[in-house]
């Protein structure tokens, strides 16, 4: 009895979190607000697209652009430290992961075009950001350089 009351909160704290991530619905961005603890947060509606803007104490910016059928088709991130790309990216981040040509240097970059799925990341400690998206979500009359 004792083993599984110290078992069962680590079942609950390993599972999966729910997130909103490229590709998924627009209801599931409140998740993302969870997880990244946005000191400030907007939502503005540009036409073709939303744009859900999360401002975090540290400085750092996560942007999430949703189309109008209601799905994230794009996200950004710029900031002091790199957000947690997992959760940005969701399904697509083994794709980042294992197709990703790095360059090293003194910036460290990062970058994904395969198919439908683009990510470009780079930075430094203090100065990290970056972008992804999905070619085939971006709304009529959207183009790429949106997702900023």
């Amino acid at each position: 009895m004792r083993t599984a009351m110290l078992v069962l909160p680590m079942l609950f704290a390993i599972a999966a979190p729910s997130r909103a991530a490229l590709g998924d619905a627009e209801a599931s961005v409140g998740a993302d607000e969870q997880r990244f603890l946005p000191t400030e947060t907007k939502v503005s509606d540009h036409g073709p697209y939303r744009l859900h803007e999360m401002t975090r104490g540290d400085g750092s910016v996560i942007r999430e652009y949703v189309n109008g059928a209601g799905q994230v088709f794009g996200v950004s991130w710029k900031g002091p430290v790199l957000p947690d790309l997992s959760q940005l990216l969701g399904t697509h981040f083994a794709a980042f992961h294992n197709n990703a040509r790095q360059k090293a240097g003194r910036r460290r970059i990062a970058v994904v075009h395969s198919g439908d799925l683009v990510v470009e990341s780079a930075g430094r400690p203090r100065a990290f950001f970056g972008r992804a998206y999905l070619n085939s979500m971006l709304p009529a009359g959207v183009t790429e350089e949106t997702v900023q």
